[in-house]
């Protein structure tokens, strides 16, 4: 009796809870490092402002319907963190995800990205010095996309687009490697999965900008062959008719083989250089340069600069 007396006594002085607040789609395990989306229920019995942070000051957006439903996503690192939601002056409740973690055990080839997809686009592989040459590619994914790693010198990876899931990567990369391995752990079927793919500095692979695609060397010696075979027939005309338009025209058909084979102006764009699809601000960032490259300028419009390097096609800023 004195044990129940007790017990009613202290619960008298139990802080009474506004505030109650579960994750609604919580999975039994988690791996280490990978991205975790969790969705958060919040049901409060006074209105008021809530707000959602966790131990290192992040802030966290939530939907009011009839009850308050906030997205969040953190990546695991060793041990889920606590959120702290708050009502007001009035409640503070604590909560932290109570799932157990796993631990991988990667292949040496692994990059270091845990996703349910992983996708590697616009892969181009440039000159350098005579040791190396330049690994550009660009990928797309909803894991850990920062913790990507190919293991070459110097490499770098810069985030695109606001998202966080768009990222461009670069590279030194010994002269003779032309065949690359990207080894990555599918989350939809908890294995190991490896994207292959071979370069070659000379990459004459058709651009996604095909309107703006620079004229191939084969396509280019045809045009000169003809050119010249044009050339011809006007001095043969010339030697039988003795009339000067075809002197002429001769010079004209010179003046445009010499025109189409000028060499092209090259430029050094510096690390950092964002590469658009069109000449403006807000134009789509497809790449950023990672490291210092020489590149072809096809054209100048205003600040921008039209650049080919690789059978890619882009405009840079140049201040």
């Amino acid at each position: 009796m004195r044990i129940l007396l007790l017990f009613l006594f202290l619960f008298s002085f139990a802080k009474e809870r506004y505030l109650i607040a579960k994750f609604e789609n919580i999975q039994p395990y988690y791996y280490n490092n990978q991205i975790v989306n969790l969705k958060l229920n919040i049901i409060t019995a006074l209105d008021g402002n809530i707000s959602i942070t966790d131990e290192f000051n992040n802030s966290y957006e939530f939907i009011h319907q009839n009850n308050y439903i906030s997205n969040i996503s953190f990546k695991l690192d060793k041990k889920f963190p606590t959120f702290i939601v708050r009502l007001e002056d009035i409640d503070e409740l604590n909560v932290t995800p109570s799932s157990k973690i796993k631990y991988l055990h990667p292949p040496k080839q692994f990059c270091g990205i845990l996703a349910n997809e992983l996708n590697v686009t616009d892969k181009i592989l440039t000159n350098y010095d005579e040791n190396y040459n330049i690994l550009y590619l660009n990928i797309f994914s909803d894991g850990n996309t920062e913790d990507f790693s190919l293991g070459f010198v110097d490499e770098k990876l810069y985030k695109v687009d606001s998202k966080n899931i768009f990222y461009s990567y670069s590279a030194l990369v010994p002269i003779n490697k032309r065949d690359f391995f990207i080894n990555y752990f599918d989350l939809r079927t908890q294995t190991y999965k490896t994207i292959k793919f071979s370069l070659s500095p000379k990459n004459d692979e058709i651009s996604t900008q095909t309107d703006i695609k620079p004229m191939a060397k084969s396509r280019l010696y045809l045009i000169n062959s003809i050119l010249a075979t044009i050339a011809v027939l006007f001095v043969v005309l010339y030697f039988y008719r003795k009339k000067v338009i075809y002197i002429v025209l001769l010079l004209l058909v010179i003046g445009v083989i010499v025109f189409l084979n000028l060499p092209k102006e090259q430029i050094v764009l510096k690390e950092g250089t964002k590469v658009h699809i069109l000449p403006f601000e807000k134009s789509t960032t497809f790449m950023i340069i990672g490291i210092d490259t020489k590149v072809n300028v096809l054209a100048t419009q205003g600040k921008y600069k039209k650049i080919e390097f690789n059978g890619h096609i882009g405009w840079v800023k140049i201040n």
